[in-house]
């Protein structure tokens, strides 16, 4: 007997999706790898059972024209292995989503670390109801008959019924909990809410439609499996399309500390100010950036510097950076024109952090990309936020790039940090800023 079209066109489908939605969850350029592999792992899983679900239905037309019972006994069997594989998934998709609302999980170590330290939580809840269900799955004796001239119905034990509902249950209402919860938390940009969205709606959907079709449509003795298939991989695709940007899970995390070292910080800048930084290249800049964000502050780093060059020279592993460039299109850069562009990003950023600090390292690149007035504009609405927010902001600038009477606009809005070998290019310039560093240290 040859297996119907429907079911070839399923296969076909299952395979296509797939190859389609691996490809993209294994292209996301994310630091965050523990996300990343359990995010790979459920869609693993997912895929599976849909694949398997395909394989075992066409499989199980061959005996059903010569030996019903066996059919039965074997299509049994197959919606065990289908709903294992569902479980599966929805344990490591909840991972994936607690890992998510929670950017300190950044590794397995630290995975296991907050589970013990949080212990009890939801997850161990959500995950408790799925082992639970598995385990009542295999203990289960469902009842399978042909009625005349129908498909086969399928009677599940009281016992499945109830765990089974409960952990289907729970991913209802525990991942788009966690996620609507963690978006509106971080004020996520409008493109990354809406992939988002579409996230929940395919998890989501699957699990409404896998319960539809392999529980509750049984029942009535309708088979709408080989539909179904196609359906659920179609819902699956929407998880596809919304991670189908490289940066889309590094868009879902939240500002958090390089380190929380016991010793005391070598620079203890007062909050809610900003600082200028006279120097001629930004180093003495990083090293005070660098020095808060290791002992608990959360920083964002704006720079000139190509991001991994960043990393690489200052250890910077977990501090978002931003590249400053009119040319790059990489996902974490931000274009110098219009300066709202910059504006928006720090803003962002110090309104879902703690103990914010933002390095920007490009005043005068800002300068040559729009004009001074708009750039003093910029760093006036900054000054503000910050100070609103109790926050750091240090800007490196050199201070022959500027005119008196520029430099003279900049100093009324910002603490003076004197960098050793700072350039002095007037006395006039030196007794100023011997003046300001004086104002400021009185402060």
């Amino acid at each position: 007997m040859e297996p119907p079209v429907v079911e070839l066109l399923s296969a076909a489908t299952a395979l296509f999706l797939s190859i389609l939605i691996l490809s993209a969850v294994s292209r996301q350029a994310t630091r965050k790898s523990f996300q990343k592999r359990a995010f790979f792992f459920s869609v693993l899983l997912l895929i599976s059972a849909i694949v398997s679900n395909v394989l075992l239905t066409i499989y199980l037309k061959q005996p059903a024209a010569t030996n019903p019972v066996a059919a039965l006994d074997a299509l049994i069997v197959s919606k065990k292995v289908q709903g294992t594989f569902d479980l599966l998934f929805a344990i490591t998709i909840g991972g994936f989503v607690l890992a998510t609302a929670k950017p300190e999980i950044d590794s397995r170590k630290a995975f296991i670390a907050h589970l013990r330290e949080q212990f009890p939580n939801l997850f161990v809840f959500y995950v408790f109801v799925q082992v639970l269900a598995i385990a009542a799955l295999w203990i289960s004796q469902p009842v399978a008959t042909i009625p005349a001239g129908g498909s086969p119905k399928i009677e599940l034990p009281a016992m499945f019924l109830f765990t089974g509902g409960l952990a289907f249950l729970t991913v209802l209402v525990y991942v788009p909990f966690m996620l609507l919860s963690y978006i509106r938390k971080v004020h996520a940009r409008p493109s990354v809410a809406r992939d988002v969205y579409l996230v929940i709606m395919g998890v989501c959907g699957y699990t409404v439609a896998e319960f539809a079709v392999e529980v509750i449509l049984p029942y009535y003795a309708i088979d709408f499996r080989a539909y179904g298939f196609i359906v659920e991989m179609t819902l699956v695709g929407l998880v596809a399309f919304a991670v189908r940007e490289r940066g889309f899970l590094e868009d879902l995390l939240t500002p958090q500390a390089e380190a929380r070292l016991a010793t005391a910080p070598a620079y203890d800048l007062p909050r809610g100010l900003t600082y200028v930084v006279l120097e001629e290249n930004p180093d003495h800049s990083f090293e005070i950036f660098r020095d808060l964000v290791t002992h608990g502050a959360q920083g964002l780093c704006i720079t000139r510097k190509p991001p991994k060059m960043v990393m690489q020279e200052y250890g910077l592993e977990k501090t978002p950076i931003l590249w400053l460039s009119r040319v790059a299109t990489q996902k974490n850069c931000v274009r110098p024109s219009p300066p709202e562009n910059v504006a928006m990003a720090v803003e962002h950023f110090i309104s879902v952090g703690e103990s914010s600090v933002v390095l920007l390292d490009g005043f005068e690149y800002l300068i040559a990309h729009n004009d001074f007035p708009s750039v003093l504009a910029l760093l006036h609405d900054l000054n503000e936020n910050v100070s609103l927010r109790d926050s750091i902001l240090l800007v490196p600038i050199d201070p022959r790039a500027l005119s008196d009477r520029e430099y003279a606009l900049v100093k009324r809005e910002v603490q003076i940090i004197e960098a050793p070998n700072a350039p002095k290019p007037s006395a006039r310039f030196e007794v100023e800023v011997s003046k300001a560093v004086k104002r400021a240290r009185a402060q």
